[in-house]
């Protein structure tokens, strides 16, 4: 047998590309993949602050009563600029459930106000809904079948989707682009609304919440990213995990789970630090 002796500086070389191939690949479209807290918490906290610095006032406010004859507050973020030629992308953002109320503000979180930050703005140009509602979007329960915990859809919901139907309406809306995003109850809300509307959602984020399990077997294959802690208490990673599996086992590749280690119930860093929600959203 030949020994090759491999020389020592080339040792930490090799395992840096081990690790940069590790996190390239978990910037695929599908799969799980389980994976550290990038940054500490301290500039966390203050990328969180810079962001929720942003005025409320890049938003302007509406109300709308839906068919079901449910008024709901909401927020509309437009492009900076836009051209009359051209159709934007549209993202649905749910809140979660330290966002009911009917101030018209609670909902607008990090998730909202990350599509206001200059760069962001000017690289997707989009229109952002911040819907606000008045209780819970949507309600868990056990599963004894299942033994997790499953979300199902109050009719507030329902508003929501009738509203981003009028929008289409007087928006210059790219309809192929059309995109549902929340965490925690907003996340639950997500997949809900992917059950009450498969027609409308050209992909979905998910981060943090609690699944419906009613049309896994009948849902078309939209793609789906989940991120969920595994030290979350609040809203526990079985949930998602039961889903993600279910969905692989009906040989629906469209899913993508990002499992994050020893993070509690929390938006994971890297969502509000970097471009890469709206790159994997606007890709689909």
């Amino acid at each position: 047998m030949v020994k090759i002796k491999v020389p020592i500086f080339f040792i930490p070389l090799v395992i840096g590309i081990l690790v940069l191939a590790a996190c390239t690949s978990a910037k695929n479209d599908t799969g799980y993949y389980q994976l550290q807290q990038t940054i500490t918490a301290d500039s966390a906290n203050k990328a969180k602050n810079s962001i929720r610095a942003i005025s409320n006032d890049l938003f302007t406010p509406f109300q709308y009563t839906g068919a079901n004859k449910i008024t709901i507050n909401y927020r509309l973020l437009g492009p900076a600029k836009t051209t009359q030629k051209d159709k934007y992308p549209l993202v649905l953002v749910l809140h979660s459930s330290g966002g009911i109320g009917t101030d018209n503000t609670s909902q607008l979180g990090i998730l909202v106000k990350l599509w206001a930050q200059p760069a962001i703005r000017e690289k997707y140009p989009a229109y952002i809904v911040a819907p606000q509602f008045p209780l819970r979007s949507s309600n868990y329960s056990p599963n004894r079948d299942k033994n997790v915990l499953v979300s199902t859809p109050d009719p507030c919901l329902t508003t929501a989707l009738q509203l981003i139907d009028s929008l289409k309406k007087v928006l210059p809306v790219n309809e192929r682009k059309i995109y549902v995003i929340g965490f925690s109850m907003g996340a639950s809300g997500t997949i809900n609304s992917l059950d009450l509307r498969p027609d409308l959602f050209a992909a979905a984020v998910s981060i943090s919440g609690i699944p419906s399990f009613n049309r896994t077997t009948t849902r078309p294959k939209t793609p789906i990213w989940l991120i969920h802690g595994n030290a979350d208490t609040e809203n526990p990673i079985d949930s998602d995990s039961l889903f993600y599996k279910e969905l692989q086992s009906l040989h629906d590749h469209h899913i993508k789970f990002w499992e994050i280690d020893n993070l509690q119930h929390d938006i994971y860093s890297e969502l509000y630090t970097s471009d890469i929600i709206p790159v994997w959203l606007f890709r689909h």
